[in-house]
């Protein structure tokens, strides 16, 4: 055929397919992903664009996150292909969804990059909330890549920007995400207001999915602060909230955090249990870096019973996990559980490999808490080895990473540590 008869076939399959099957329940699998190819071939990038983003966000619905990645990615080369003028109708879904996408699978380097992306596509078509989407978004790979301080600047602009510009949603967001950084920085305090902020926020709108967000944070500096019955009060509100809106990766989350409540109060088995049913639901939607999160929490509750062998199984399986989906930064905790478990094993250098490797992730990122994990296991593991001039070396690098974060619990803690062994 010639190159316009060509052109003609391929438009008229792509349309005979979204006539045939676009309200058909019982539509062949892949018809879409069919249809995007004729698009594409008949030259029509923006239908061909849009039939992609479809794709990638049904991926999205259904946990597959490789595929709507590989489809997010599409669709943006796709967008290359259009004219300027129209590039902006598609850029920011894409640029969204390409990076929501890489949050939920832990690849948050290349997140903060698409986030960058989001903010400059923003700013160029004056699109004032998107912009503050993209700060937020900025702030959140800040986060997850160990990087607070520069996360506390850039949630606290966006939360300001939010209030200034009125997008309530989004200042509510702001502060949520701007509490889990102030958590981490061991300043609960500042956390605790700015999550009774939002909860104020969240309570006047009724949005109940984000209510429970807020009570699980508020959860989270209850436990971290050892309150366990409190914490166990929110998790359970937020559980009924879960629950009621039919959010399973939040149930899953859930579950795991009343687990580790439990065993904060003792209660290994009824632990076990809850973390159990929280693996169950990752499993039944496919959601890998849940499962790796979930063999973490079942890991550390038997390690608690004393079964080492098998907690060192579960710590294995999250590794190779949070290997599957490139995520350095759960690598770096899942090793950290290995190495504990190799030494309860009484097996020195294996555990010794196992810190070295997670310090050796953690370095790589910048990730500062998890140096300061990893440096503190090597000092345990030096001074039981007899030697405490390595041992103090290792301690006083965690240290100074401890104070520099304020983290003043866990510098405490550790100068005790140090004045009893050495």
């Amino acid at each position: 055929m010639a190159n316009d008869e060509t052109t003609r076939f391929h438009r008229q399959v792509a349309e005979t397919l979204a006539q045939l099957y676009r309200h058909e329940e019982r539509a062949p699998e892949g018809w879409r992903e069919a249809q995007a190819w004729h698009w594409e071939q008949a030259g029509a990038y923006a239908a061909a664009t849009d039939t992609a983003l479809v794709i990638a966000e049904l991926r999205v619905t259904r946990l597959d996150f490789a595929g709507a990645r590989q489809w997010a990615e599409r669709a943006l080369a796709l967008i290359e292909r259009l004219p300027v003028e129209e590039q902006h109708t598609y850029e920011l879904r894409a640029y969204t969804l390409a990076l929501s996408v890489l949050e939920f699978g832990g690849q948050y380097r290349e997140g903060y990059e698409y986030a960058r992306r989001m903010l400059r596509a923003a700013q160029r078509h004056s699109n004032r909330e998107a912009e503050i989407r993209a700060v937020l978004a900025i702030g959140r790979m800040q986060r997850e890549l160990g990087q607070l301080t520069a996360a506390e600047q850039t949630l606290a602009q966006a939360r300001i920007e939010a209030e200034r510009d009125e997008f309530g949603e989004l200042e509510t967001d702001a502060r949520l995400h701007l509490a889990k950084v102030h958590q981490l920085q061991g300043r609960h305090l500042e956390a605790l207001q700015e999550l009774q902020l939002a909860r104020e926020e969240n309570e006047q709108i009724d949005d109940k999915l984000k209510l429970a967000r807020v009570l699980t944070n508020i959860g989270d500096i209850y436990r971290v602060l050892g309150s366990s019955r409190e914490a166990s009060g929110f998790y359970t509100r937020a559980l009924v909230f879960e629950q009621g809106r039919g959010s399973l990766i939040g149930q899953a989350i859930l579950r795991e955090k009343l687990a580790l409540v439990l065993l904060d109060q003792n209660k290994p088995s009824e632990a076990l249990t809850s973390a159990e049913e929280g693996l169950r639901i990752r499993e039944r939607l496919h959601d890998v870096v849940g499962q790796a999160r979930s063999y973490t929490v079942i890991g550390t509750i038997l390690s608690r019973l004393g079964r080492h062998s098998q907690a060192m199984s579960n710590y294995e399986r999250a590794r190779d996990l949070q290997e599957l989906t490139q995520n350095p930064r759960g690598q770096s905790i899942a090793l950290v559980h290995l190495g504990d478990a190799l030494r309860a094993l009484r097996q020195p250098q294996q555990a010794s490999d196992a810190f070295n490797q997670a310090l050796t992730l953690a370095r790589r990122d910048n990730d500062q808490i998890g140096m300061a994990r990893a440096l503190e296991r090597l000092g345990d593991l030096a001074e039981e080895q007899g030697q405490p001039e390595m041992a103090r070396g290792r301690w006083n690098e965690a240290l100074r990473i401890r104070e520099t974060l304020k983290h003043v619990d866990e510098a405490v803690k550790l100068r005790n540590r140090m004045q009893q062994r050495i």
